[in-house]
């Protein structure tokens, strides 16, 4: 089969050149209008690509700014609540003690919860009720009365070694387990921080404390205050750091617990 060609004809602006006629193969010829036809429009699909990126890129920031805002807000509201809570079990103290009528005054102030029995209310220690007797080492239930902010986490670039406990500063903060105090001083990413040595293999960490309660050399029982909480160290915000560390491992603190308010 014969090959076809296609002729292109020059003319030049002036008439002292003759036109020139070059002949091409149809296939080369269509293979450059093809190449000429990407050349054009390659700029245009790379700027729309271009600012389409800029747009999911900007979009992804301001997702993240709106989590970031969410999880402050959940955070204020967390601790709002656990000092409601407080205020209620407080009034439903000093009632009783006063020998006035709880309910009226819950009426008046408004909430069901203050005619809750005080000792229905209060969660101590840790917002869990203790299985395990003071003197033994497995830790049992958690150190204060807060919500869980951040949980454990072996995840590659999100670990973290242990659970983080919401609450307001000054909380008191109790041995969930029976032990020696191997650490009770200033840490750089934990501030006032408390380590205990359970047993040869368990170990049970308190961080970013305002102030430490027990020394080192100090054995304590489980339920016993060994610290107040605060925001020391490496902290954005009010809280606990609790871990629990067997052979040197941190392992996720849940298991030691079944927590009574983790569907509030």
């Amino acid at each position: 089969m014969a090959n076809k060609y296609v002729t292109l004809l020059i003319v030049p602006h002036d008439d002292t050149n003759d036109p020139r006629r070059m002949r091409l193969p149809v296939w080369l010829y269509r293979t450059l209008l093809v190449v000429i036809v990407l050349v054009l429009i390659a700029p245009v699909i790379y700027i729309t690509v271009y600012y389409k990126v800029i747009g999911l890129a900007a979009d992804a920031e301001r997702l993240a700014e709106e989590n970031e805002s969410l999880r402050r807000y959940q955070y204020k509201v967390q601790i709002l609540e656990q000092s409601l809570l407080e205020t209620r079990q407080l009034m439903a103290h000093i009632t009783s003690m006063a020998g006035l009528d709880s309910i009226l005054l819950a009426e008046e102030y408004g909430g069901n919860d203050s005619t809750i029995p005080i000792s229905e209310t209060r969660m101590s220690p840790g917002s869990i009720s203790r299985t395990l007797p003071p003197s033994s080492p497995i830790p049992d239930g958690l150190p204060a009365t807060g919500w869980i902010s951040r949980g454990f986490s072996e995840i590659p670039g999100k670990k973290h070694p242990g659970i983080d406990l919401a609450m307001p500063e000054k909380t008191p903060v109790y041995a969930t387990g029976f032990g020696t105090v191997t650490f009770s001083g200033l840490n750089a990413e934990y501030g006032y921080m408390i380590i205990m040595q359970n047993n040869d293999s368990i170990e049970t960490v308190f961080g970013h404390n305002s102030k430490n309660l027990v020394q080192v050399g100090d054995t304590v029982f489980a339920g016993q205050r060994i610290a107040l909480s605060g925001n020391t160290g490496q902290s954005s915000a009010p809280h606990l750091h609790y871990e629990i560390r067997i052979h040197n491992k941190s392992v996720n603190p849940i298991k030691y617990f079944v927590y009574e308010n983790q569907t509030r």
